[in-house]
């Protein structure tokens, strides 16, 4: 066996005199606070408050199932805790048909429009036309149906016999179909057997077919004793030559349209259009031509304009306007319209005419050279005589019981006015004279 360890004793006394050392300071620590105070201490960190921006947002009252977002930056205030709503059961709505409108009121049923009905002829039609170029001389008689445009090429020329129904077949959302003539048109009717041009519908509406057009057709087109209807344009000349005697327009958007054309006008009528006929850059020679409740009778632009004998009768806006043209207006009567002529630019004379009972004015005059020689201008709702700028001339007329002035100068040039009657009252003269 080994000798036992008698080294532990002294190893006790050195543990001893190490406890001693070590708690010594601390004993002189607590008789002397300055023992440990070598260096300054550092100083106390105040507590600061955290602004609202950067505090948690306080819990909600009904959990989310989402977690509310950080916010991005800290002077952004997050967004509260969303609310979670109940569920809604939705239901969803019927579907509209596209071609009908909904109904502004809910409870009222959507009826869709009927579709038009076609006239059903008592025989099937002497001549089907379901598009074609016509290349040589040909002649229509009987009934003739139109399915798609027919063009006349500018060697060939198309003849309608008297008594010769034409009728196109447009479709229900647009008109379409028409009859251009490159060559020549000669539809010679009759006072007995006119010849009709219209649509296939059994209540014709204004723009059910295009029109009948003549393009660059200088050679001696005519349309007489015929009778167009439900077009959007009734007959339109285009660089061409046209006659037409004794025509009856109705039902149509335009009545008849000229373009750089050279066309005469004999008798017949305009009736039911939104604009009776309308002239630019042409010659037009209208004579007796009967212009009746249409929304605007006659409307000419850059146009030597001979109007003679033609009557003006309750159409809506205006009867006859005129700009930078060339006029002759002779022997008509503008009654019951509302308002008469109006010429604006314009030079020539207006000889003879009777301006009454117009709802606005009787004649309009801006800056024209216009002689006025022999009217009947009288019991207009407006002015009778309006002229503005121009030195027109005024004499021998009847210009009396307007609802307005009999004659107002508008500009600062001087009017000159002789001979005129004014009516019995000769002390109201100078009330019904302005300027």
């Amino acid at each position: 066996m080994g000798k036992p360890n008698v080294s532990l004793p002294m190893n006790l006394k050195t543990l001893r005199c190490c406890l001693v050392l070590l708690l010594a300071p601390l004993l002189l620590a607590g008789c002397n606070p300055g023992f440990f105070r070598r260096a300054p201490a550092p100083p106390k960190v105040q507590a600061v408050k955290l602004p609202v921006s950067v505090q948690p947002a306080p819990a909600a009252a009904v959990p989310s199932p989402v977690p509310a977002p950080a916010p991005a930056a800290p002077p952004v205030p997050p967004p509260p805790a969303p609310l979670v709503p109940s569920p809604v059961k939705t239901v969803p709505k019927p579907a509209v048909p596209l071609q009908v409108p909904p109904a502004k009121n809910p409870d009222t049923p959507v009826i869709p429009p009927e579709p038009r009905k076609r006239l059903a002829p008592a025989k099937a039609p002497d001549r089907i036309s379901k598009g074609e170029i016509i290349t040589e001389d040909v002649s229509w008689r009987g009934e003739v149906l139109v399915e798609g445009d027919v063009t006349v090429a500018p060697q060939a020329t198309l003849y309608i016999e008297p008594g010769t129904v034409i009728r196109f077949r447009g479709s229900e959302a647009h008109g379409g179909i028409a009859l251009l003539v490159q060559g020549r048109l000669v539809a010679g009717g009759s006072a007995d057997s006119p010849i009709t041009f219209s649509s296939d519908f059994a209540a014709v509406r204004a723009g059910d077919w295009q029109g009948v057009m003549l393009l660059a057709s200088e050679k001696n087109n005519l349309l007489q004793h015929c009778v167009v209807e439900g077009a959007e344009t009734g007959v339109e000349a285009v660089f061409s030559r046209l006659e037409l005697k004794e025509t009856r327009f109705t039902s149509c958007r335009t009545g008849a349209a000229f373009h750089e054309s050279l066309v005469t006008v004999t008798g017949g009528q305009i009736r039911n259009c939104s604009v009776g006929i309308v002239s630019e850059d042409s010659e037009a020679d209208i004579q007796g031509v009967g212009f009746v409740a249409n929304v605007r009778a006659l409307r000419v632009n850059r146009t030597s304009l001979s109007l003679e004998g033609s009557s003006f009768l309750r159409n809506e806006q205006e009867a006859v306007s005129a700009e930078s043209s060339r006029v002759r207006i002779r022997g008509n009567i503008f009654s019951i319209n509302g308002s008469g002529l109006s010429l604006t630019g314009c030079e020539g004379g207006i000889t003879g005419n009777q301006a009454t009972k117009n709802k606005g004015y009787g004649v309009r005059l801006v800056r024209s050279r216009i002689k006025v020689n022999g009217n009947e201008i009288a019991s207009n709702g407006g002015i009778g005589l309006t002229a503005e700028e121009g030195r027109s001339v005024v004499w021998g007329n009847v210009l009396t019981d307007n609802g307005g002035y009999d004659l107002y100068n508008a500009g600062s040039e001087e009017i000159t006015a002789i001979g005129n009657w004014w009516g019995k009252k000769e002390a109201d003269i100078a009330k019904r004279i302005y300027g």
